[in-house]
């Protein structure tokens, strides 16, 4: 409809500039008829004579009939001879006979102003002083020559437009075609099946967009089962580290318990003093305390509740430092830490201590550099001098799965790769 409509607009334009033609012409035609006659007449004074009435006298033509207005007088265009208000003589060109134009397109000629206005030129001869040729168009032979070209155009033109049209829709179903299966496909996407692959398209640019779709679902699939495997690893992680925990707290509660149990039961039983066996039981008790301070620290630090993330990742750095004193650890804190939400505190806290973890488990570092700068994000970067480890995948383990975890439901980024002599870990956190 679209293409419909241009062509229509275009047959408009076309017809528009017909009309303007036509009247252009007709006005060059009533110049040129208008100068030919008067030069004629001043030429031939044969064709001319005089007509005395009244105190003056007239110019008239002296022989009408041998007037050859056929080589002089345009097609539609009509002379008259005389003083320019009161014309004497009068003769028409020659025009071809042609269908009658409607009604509407009269009434439109007449308003755009199709008809020239007359034009007259003055006869100049020793005779007479006062004679002017004036040609004037006649408005029936100018709106049926224009209604004959007007006429003929539209209607091959409409005919044109409406059969480009067609054509054109027809080509631009045919070549549009593609982009139903495109749809679909999109569609698939949006019910999570990225497994689906688009064929190749002949048209390049719908065959460009297949091949970006087909590599979108690709790139999806891929995430889904890297999706499917953290859950999954998750999961194992999860009940791994309750496992650890229940054997943990079997293995020293359990057994410190019972011996306390036991203890208790002798001295109830023996009725001697009880200052060895309290001393016995107190130091037992004490190893039960450090025990469940550790458990509970592994699932909560304290300092990160009591003190802040400032102090926490301070008592973590300095824990390293007295339980590894050939490896030099540094930690730089810039912006402000305290005002760090708890929530995300929390898992900055546990990605700090396992960046830190995995420079000492996978390497043999003696420099560990943790920077956390608080601005518009949270910029963690831990750097370590012990090698870089290309013994096995960089995303692989636990512990990376774990900081990758955190790092996506908080939405920010994390990236893992080799540094001059070691390994270099960022991690960016939305504030």
């Amino acid at each position: 409809m679209r293409v419909l409509a241009a062509g229509l607009l275009t047959v408009l334009v076309a017809a528009g500039w017909v009309l303007w033609d036509t009247a252009s012409a007709a006005r060059r035609d009533a110049q040129t008829t208008a100068s030919l006659v008067s030069d004629a007449i001043a030429a031939r004074p044969s064709f001319e004579g005089l007509a005395f009435g009244g105190v003056a006298p007239t110019p008239v033509f002296r022989d009408w009939q041998q007037f050859p207005a056929w080589s002089l007088i345009a097609p539609g265009i009509c002379v008259e001879l005389g003083p320019r208000d009161q014309p004497i003589q009068r003769r028409c060109g020659p025009y071809l006979a042609a269908a009658t134009p409607p009604a509407w397109f009269v009434w439109l000629a007449d308003r755009v102003g199709l008809v020239p206005v007359p034009v007259a030129v003055p006869v100049r001869t020793r005779y007479v002083s006062d004679a002017y040729v004036t040609a004037i168009a006649d408005p029936g032979v100018i709106v049926t020559r224009a209604w004959a070209r007007t006429g003929d155009l539209m209607r091959v033109a409409v005919g044109m437009a409406i059969g480009g049209a067609v054509l054109t829709g027809l080509l631009m179903i045919r070549l549009l075609a593609p982009f139903g299966l495109l749809l679909r496909g999109i569609e698939r996407l949006q019910r999570g099946d990225f497994s689906a692959r688009l064929p190749h398209l002949r048209v390049a640019e719908f065959d460009r967009l297949s091949r970006a779709l087909n590599e979108t679902a690709a790139v999806l699939q891929e995430a889904q089962a890297a999706r499917a495997e953290l859950t999954r690893r998750l999961f194992s992680v999860q009940e791994n580290e309750r496992r650890a925990l229940a054997r943990e707290l079997h293995d020293e509660f359990g057994q410190c318990l019972t011996a306390t149990r036991a203890m208790a039961a002798v001295i109830a039983q023996s009725g001697e003093s009880t200052a060895q066996d309290g001393a016995r039981i107190a130091e037992i008790s004490g190893q039960m305390m450090d025990s469940l301070r550790a458990e509970l620290a592994r699932l909560r630090p304290p300092d990160l509740d009591d003190l802040g993330l400032r102090p926490a990742l301070e008592r973590m750095v300095a824990d390293w430092r007295a339980r590894m004193p050939a490896v030099r650890f540094e930690l730089k804190l810039a912006g402000p830490v305290e005002a760090v939400p708890d929530d995300l505190a929390l898992s900055l806290y546990r990605i700090a201590q396992e960046c830190v973890t995995n420079a000492v488990r996978h390497g043999t570092p003696t420099h560990i550099a943790l920077h956390i700068e608080v601005g518009d994000a949270l910029t963690l970067t831990a750097a370590d001098d012990g090698s870089p480890r290309h013994d096995g995948a960089i995303n692989s383990g636990y512990g990376l799965l774990g900081i990758r975890e955190r790092v996506d439901a908080l939405g920010g980024s994390f990236v893992l790769v080799p540094a001059e002599d070691g390994m270099r870990a960022v991690a960016r956190l939305p504030l």
